[in-house]
């Protein structure tokens, strides 16, 4: 038994290693993944992936997710972005506020960008979306999210009936060389095998 635990120690603190310092994660990553070339579209929903509650700020993987939504923007293949996100455990924070704020700090007109402040969840993401685009007559979508996330939750999207085209949101050659960063990815690909699973199982996709 302590030879097999040892085996198994090892084999674990070979994996994280991996995660850390080789490309393991954009392999892992791949089944999960739904990149489509962007078609103008009436809206861009960037959907949420956490925040710095310490700092009410993003971490860098939702930053890309805003960068990537503005990116879209200027090049004008939406002329609104919603930013979806509700309130933060445990705090008063919206996460959606908080996109908003780093999108403006970076440029992004305050009059182009629309708050979701409800949503919980991916599934909540989708269904509060529509009901924004019913209410005022917005049709399509293109639908931003980091790039392990984007099968599932377009998925969702498509499952509620909206009319999307998929955009990854690919983290930056300088996420990539940071270690640490890559650990905290390698959860979260971990985390959307496991979501996937659940999202199927409640018929969300």
């Amino acid at each position: 038994m302590r030879l097999f635990l040892m085996w198994v120690t090892l084999a674990g603190l070979l994996v994280v290693l991996c995660a850390m310092y080789t490309p393991l994660n954009q392999w892992l990553a791949q089944p999960l993944v739904r990149d489509e070339v962007p078609r103008k579209s009436d809206v861009i929903i960037v959907l949420g992936g956490g925040v710095i509650v310490e700092t009410e700020s993003l971490p860098y993987g939702p930053q890309e997710r805003v960068y990537r939504g503005m990116e879209l923007w200027r090049e004008r293949f939406g002329s609104v972005l919603i930013l979806t996100g509700g309130l933060v455990d445990t705090t008063d924070l919206r996460e959606s506020r908080i996109m908003r704020a780093f999108a403006e700090q970076h440029g992004q007109p305050h009059d182009t960008i629309v708050e979701e402040i409800d949503a919980r969840d991916t599934h909540e993401n989708a269904v509060n979306s529509k009901r924004i685009m019913e209410k005022r007559g917005w049709n399509t979508a293109l639908v931003v999210t980091s790039y392990f996330h984007t099968r599932r939750a377009c998925a969702v999207f498509e499952k509620e009936g909206v009319t999307i085209t998929c955009i990854a949101a690919y983290p930056s050659a300088d996420f990539q060389s940071n270690p640490y960063r890559n650990l905290i990815e390698f959860r979260s690909i971990l985390r959307d095998y496991l979501a996937t699973v659940y999202y199927a199982l409640q018929d969300y996709i």
